[in-house]
């Protein structure tokens, strides 16, 4: 029997209509699993496939802006830094979010820093070995109590005093980064880093130190996070835990004299058992310059990554002994440190 031409042609669409909505079904369902995979955490040596995060990570649309807060802290020591910090962010625009300052110890703020923020917090330390231990902030456990400090807000940027943000869209992406998951911050992993060894020797002895050396063994595979830039929502698990990890590195810190305290390798604890979920950022939004020297470009007065493509630092991380070292450029003899006043006074020549 004969088959019409239009009985035929109407078949075929029929057929082509069905198969684009089972492959629209087969797609929707992979968006999804992308989408739950991209916010997962680490669950001991487990890592997340390349290939199952790029894809989520892409479809993965944060909602509209939130209300944000911009937070960096500091003692006696480090007024200087954090003036520039708080500089820099006027710099590159503070529209659209607001600045907390964390002061730790005794006397006075600084006019120009109370100036610069928008509120203030107040942290007393009532011990004052604890400059024996590590460093001031950590040990008073600040970066886990955000949201104590400053209710009232959706998201919470934490930078470093000795952070300084060259590019505004380095902070925009923080904020977007830490609606995708518990936390954001950055693996410590980057092409311009390959001379730096990681993890170090010092880490791997603080981390045995905490945990043991079965927990440094076990996680020696993961990269550390750094917590010198992070973000994290409000209603994240992150802050109840690592303030519950920080209590018990606490402990065992007042228990062992000599003990370095550290708020970062609790937080890796964390990470690495899968207990927060953590969504990584960029390099750039947080460049440790300890692991990288960045290249000067005077033509276009940014600093850039080392090595090609030169991407702009859209933040700089004044890591270990780089806040003080002094740089020289290979044209001239000009010297400069990498601290904002200094670049920005570099540029301006």
């Amino acid at each position: 029997m004969a088959i019409s031409w239009p009985w035929a042609v109407g078949a075929v669409l029929v057929a082509a209509a069905l198969w684009g909505a089972v492959r629209a079904v087969v797609a929707a369902r992979r968006r999804q699993r992308r989408r739950v995979v991209a916010v997962l955490g680490f669950a001991d040596d487990e890592a997340l496939a390349a290939d199952q995060v790029a894809p989520a990570a892409a479809q993965a649309q944060p909602p509209a802006r939130p209300r944000t807060i911009v937070v960096t802290g500091c003692d006696s020591a480090h007024y200087d830094l954090v003036l520039d910090l708080l500089t820099s962010l006027s710099d590159a625009g503070r529209e659209g979010f607001t600045v907390g300052f964390v002061h730790a110890g005794e006397g006075p703020i600084p006019p120009a820093i109370k100036a610069a923020a928008d509120c203030v917090a107040q942290v007393t330390d009532q011990d004052p070995a604890h400059q024996l231990r590590g460093y001031r902030l950590a040990y008073l456990m600040v970066k886990a109590r955000l949201p104590e400090f400053f209710p009232g807000f959706d998201v919470y940027v934490w930078l470093d005093g000795d952070t300084w943000v060259q590019n505004r869209i380095g902070v925009d992406q923080v904020i977007a980064s830490a609606q995708l998951a518990d936390l954001c911050a950055h693996p410590e992993l980057d092409p311009n880093y390959f001379r730096v060894k990681v993890p170090s020797s010092r880490l791997l002895e603080l981390y045995g130190a905490h945990y043991g050396a079965d927990a440094a063994a076990r996680h020696i595979r993961l990269p550390m996070f750094n917590s010198g830039v992070f973000g994290a929502r409000v209603d994240s698990p992150l802050w109840s835990r690592w303030r519950e990890a920080l209590a018990q590195v606490h402990e065992r810190t007042i228990a062992t004299p000599g003990l370095y305290f550290s708020d970062q390798v609790p937080l890796h604890h964390l990470i690495a058992g899968g207990r927060v979920s953590v969504h990584p950022l960029n390099a750039v939004n947080n460049w440790l310059v300890h692991a990288a020297t960045p290249s000067v470009n005077l033509a276009r007065k940014r600093l850039l990554t080392p090595n090609y493509p030169h991407d702009e630092i859209n933040i700089v991380h004044l890591t270990a002994s780089t806040k003080d070292k002094e740089y020289r450029l290979a044209t001239s003899d000009r010297g400069f440190s990498l601290r904002y006043r200094s670049i920005r006074a570099l540029f301006a020549e």
